[in-house]
Order: structure tokens, then C-alpha cells, then sequence
């Protein structure tokens, strides 16, 4: 049997929050909720918001299987019965008496050591110092490029100002302020389709021009494919990992474009078959995708976040997926956490307990030697991520 209870946990992929202090059991089921819970629906979406509306979403929230098994992996760790008020009350009796305790057994019981956390969620920006002063880990952050594009476009400067700017910001995030990689959510804006030639600098130059005139014809992808094209470069040039969203995410993603598949033009380019990439939630549904693409892609890893937690029992499938071509020594856990740290807690409990059965399985199918599949669970858990980030 794989033993994984005792085993660090690196989550490679999070989100930085700070303490809120007592919660209601409503705030915890739209601060916990994939996609943004209730509340970001109704706004986000456009609804007329109405009491009715609310009450449906949080109770469909509350249906999820990953919801329910949150509940009960914290009514272990209260020990009070897994109704989410006691759960709540226990909860909230836990931070009165000390937050950063509270915290410390919570990711003591699931071994979570380090979180790797995208800065770019949420906006306004977390400072780095506060997060780390509040949390008894290790806490390693991910510079996002789309709020850096997001400032850039606001302001008036010509193409090469805005070019200085951008690989600044980056390059200052990597030499001073202690970011270890950077991260692109493309998908979400203009997908993953990017041609290597969007690297060439004439179309920076082009996309920024037609933006600025108010044309369209494509200029805002353009112009966002050729600064992914530019972060790739950067990342070559401080030896730092390009993290890029595949994917699942909320409902604004494109599911279509979304897909890992569109990035083998762009990644398998001679010029960017050096730089370190993990594909972020595997691309989950499209993990199998990934897997491959770690397999013959010399430089690219792949993690299971999102997926674990959110897509609950589904863990098992994404391990034995992504295992089933992927390099053991380039897949690592994450959890896509955010808000609280609770859903950091039970994603490491869910992630445990399926990269062991999928594990055993492996070894009961004569496909992997015991200590190989201890060795491979130790490298899943925290090793790979450890030596992709070079962390400490």
C-alpha cells in the first residue's frame, strides 16, 4: 500500500487570501464555491438579483460533491457531525482562538508545507508580506501577466513604452520582488490558439496601433498572443516555469479554445522547447491532452488543480489519465484554491487519497514496483514542484 498520510504536500497552483474572521455558513458556501459562488454569479451574470435566485444557487453549490466532501473532512477535523452549521460554528470557535493556529493544525493534519500562489486573483492585488505574515507555510508567489496588460491598455503610451514597461514589470517581479514564474490566463481573453509567429516584434507593434484607432480585425488577440510570446522569452531568460491556464475554469471560460491541444504549434517551436511550461488543471476535461504533451515535449509539466477539488470523485480519473502518459518525475498536485483555506485542506485530502488508490492500482496491475509508486507519490505531492520552482 502506498502510504501518502505522512508526505508534504507543495500545492503548485493557489490563489492568496487573508483572514475573514467569522464567516456565516453563506458567506462559506459562495467563498468556496467553484466558479465564485452565488453572489458572482448574479452579479457577474448579469441577473436581476432576487432573493429566489440566490437561495438556488447556494443550494446548488451546496449539492456538489466536492462540497459535501469538504463538509465532512471538516466535521473530522472539528469531530462535531458533518452539518455545515456545526461545521461553521466550529470553524469560526477556531479562528476566534487564533487564526494562525487554527491554520497551522489544519495544514499540519493534510502536510501542506508550501503554496505557490497566483497573485493575479484577487484584484486589487494581495500584498506578498501580508499573506506570508498571516499563513505558517511557505509562500512562493506567481506574477500574472493579464493585470499588467490591463494597466498598459489604460494608459496612452506608443508601442515601445508599453513593450519597456511590460518586460520591466516582469523582470523586476523575478530579480526583485521574489516572484518564482509567471502565469497567462489567455484562455479566458482570446484562447489558446497562438501561433509562433505571433513572437515577431512587428505585431506588437500592429496590434497596439489598431487598438489604439479603435479598430478591430483581431488586434486585441494579436496583441495578446505576441506578449504570451514575450513572457515565454522572459521566463527562457530568468530560468523561471510559464505557467498557462488549460482548461476548466468559471463561466467565463472559453471551453472550446480552452484546450491544451491548441499550444503544441506555440510549444513544440524551436524556440520555446527550452522554456519550463506547466499546463495548469491539466486541461481538465482535457487532461489526457496534457498528459501527452508531457510525454513528448521535453519542457512541459502538467498539475491536477482545479480538477481536485472541484470535480470531486473525478480525482481518481485525473490521476490515472494524466499517469497514463505523463512523466511521473512532470506531473504535480495543486488545488486552484482560493478565499479560504479550507479548500487548500480538503483538496490535499482528496488529492491523497486518490494518487494512492491510483497508485496501488498501478502496482496490482504489475505496472509499477511498490517503491516506485511510494517514490512517484512523494515526487507528485511535493518533489516535482520543488524542483520545477526550485524551492528551498
Amino acid at each position: 500500500m502506498v502510504e501518502v498520510a505522512d508526505l508534504p504536500v507543495v500545492d503548485v497552483h493557489c490563489h492568496p487570501f487573508l483572514n475573514r474572521g467569522a464567516i456565516t455558513a453563506e458567506q462559506f458556501t459562495d467563498l468556496t464555491a467553484f466558479g465564485g459562488g452565488s453572489r458572482g454569479f448574479v452579479e457577474q451574470g448579469g441577473i436581476e438579483f432576487t432573493t429566489a435566485v440566490r437561495d438556488e444557487l447556494q443550494r446548488v453549490k451546496r449539492d456538489t460533491i466536492y462540497f459535501r466532501r469538504m463538509i465532512l473532512d471538516l466535521a473530522r477535523f472539528f469531530g462535531v457531525e458533518p452539518d455545515l452549521d456545526a461545521v461553521i460554528a466550529a470553524r469560526n470557535d477556531a479562528v476566534a482562538a487564533g487564526y494562525g493556529d487554527y491554520v497551522r493544525r489544519l495544514y499540519g493534519e493534510a502536510g501542506i508545507e508550501t503554496l505557490l500562489f497566483d497573485f493575479g486573483v484577487p484584484l486589487p492585488m494581495l500584498d506578498v508580506a501580508e499573506v506570508r505574515a498571516e499563513l505558517p507555510v511557505e509562500v512562493a508567489p506567481i506574477f500574472r501577466i493579464e493585470p499588467l496588460i490591463a494597466d498598459l491598455l489604460k494608459t496612452d503610451i506608443g508601442w515601445s513604452e508599453f513593450k519597456t514597461r511590460y518586460d520591466d514589470a516582469i523582470a523586476t517581479a523575478l530579480t526583485r520582488d521574489g516572484y518564482v514564474g509567471v502565469k497567462s490566463i489567455i484562455a479566458y481573453r482570446t484562447g489558446l490558439d497562438v501561433s509562433p509567429l505571433s513572437r515577431t516584434a512587428d505585431q506588437g507593434l500592429q496590434a497596439l496601433d489598431m487598438i489604439r484607432r479603435g479598430l478591430g480585425g483581431g488586434s486585441m488577440k494579436m496583441l495578446r498572443d505576441h506578449l504570451l510570446c514575450r513572457a515565454l522569452d522572459l521566463c527562457m531568460e530568468h530560468d523561471v516555469p510559464m505557467q498557462i491556464h488549460t482548461g476548466m475554469g468559471d463561466f467565463e471560460v472559453n471551453l472550446v479554445l480552452c484546450r491544451p491541444a491548441y499550444l503544441m504549434d506555440l510549444l513544440r517551436f524551436p524556440v520555446y522547447r527550452a522554456c519550463r511550461v506547466l499546463l495548469v488543471h491539466t486541461g481538465y476535461p482535457y487532461h489526457r491532452e496534457a498528459a501527452y504533451m508531457a510525454n513528448v515535449l521535453p519542457r512541459v509539466y502538467c498539475d491536477v488543480s482545479e480538477g481536485i477539488p472541484f470535480a470531486g470523485h473525478a480525482a481518481i480519473d485525473i490521476f490515472s489519465g494524466v499517469l497514463a502518459m505523463a512523466p511521473l518525475s512532470k506531473v504535480c498536485y495543486g488545488s486552484d484554491g482560493f478565499a479560504l483555506p479550507e479548500i487548500n485542506y480538503t483538496s490535499a485530502k482528496l488529492g491523497k487519497q486518490a494518487l494512492a488508490r491510483v497508485l496501488d492500482d498501478l502496482v496490482a496491475d504489475g505496472m509499477l514496483a511498490a517503491r516506485d509508486a511510494q517514490e512517484a507519490a512523494g515526487m507528485i505531492l511535493a518533489g516535482n514542484a520543488r524542483a520545477l520552482y526550485k524551492l528551498g
